[in-house]
């Protein structure tokens, strides 16, 4: 899902773990991390080129080809906001 503000500036948002870390781990920066409905946490990301869609795209179609080392660290790095309540 896609959310325009006033500045013309686009950010991707989602609640999926794992497929965050591969938007992560393609080099979309983490804007920040919004408490969602209940439990769950809402992921942000700066993309105001639209690349998000094409990374998932990639992803469920089993293309999208990313160092392991970068997604690790991309888990990491969720996990350790997650868990900073940042």
């Amino acid at each position: 899902m896609k959310d325009k503000n006033m500045e013309n500036h686009t950010e991707f948002k989602s609640h999926d773990f794992y497929l965050c870390a591969c938007v992560l781990a393609s080099g979309l920066p983490l804007k920040r991390v919004d408490r969602g409905d209940g439990k769950f946490m809402v992921f942000v990301f700066d993309d105001p080129e639209f690349r998000a869609e094409q990374v998932i795209s990639d992803h469920w179609d089993r293309k999208l080809m990313i160092p392991t080392r970068r997604v690790i660290d991309a888990i990491h790095e969720l996990r350790t906001r997650l868990h900073s309540g940042i």
